[in-house]
């Protein structure tokens, strides 16, 4: 993994795939797109978000969006 790498947060990934937030959580759930969670400052309990790394978003739409 490059730490350098550019991460997307699941609304950007949508607005790359072309589908909606709902859709991109969807594959995340079902394991067909990989994401990483992320704690939010000052939260605690269910207080996360996802990031997508660019390596993960770009192995997704080459193997289905061909």
């Amino acid at each position: 993994m490059n730490p350098n790498e550019k991460m997307y947060s699941v609304k950007e990934a949508a607005g790359i795939l072309g589908v909606s937030r709902d859709s991109v959580m969807r594959l995340i759930r079902a394991s067909k797109l990989k994401a990483i969670r992320f704690p939010r400052m000052g939260g605690r309990g269910k207080n996360f978000t996802w990031r997508i790394r660019f390596s993960d978003l770009s192995d997704f739409m080459s193997a289905n969006l061909t």
